[in-house]
């Protein structure tokens, strides 16, 4: 069985499967204008997808100091 931070390790490697895949999906649908366009929270539907990626990047330490969305406004 694998320990907890090999567990950690996997889920976020599943994470980064699964963002490729949508970014495949974008680009096969021929989406990326819409990703272009801003959102709530970001100027660009692409940055989030960015921040996923950043976010489960444990080499990089860029996402710590980053704070959450307030969505509980909407």
């Amino acid at each position: 069985m694998k320990n907890t931070n090999q567990q950690l390790e996997h889920r976020l490697k599943m994470i980064q499967d699964d963002l490729n895949e949508i970014r495949k999906f974008i680009y096969n649908k021929g989406l990326v204008d819409k990703f272009h366009e801003p959102t709530q929270v970001s100027d660009e539907a692409w940055t989030l997808l960015n921040n996923i990626e950043i976010a489960c990047d444990l080499t990089s330490d860029e996402c710590l100091t980053w704070q959450e969305f307030n969505t509980t406004a909407n």
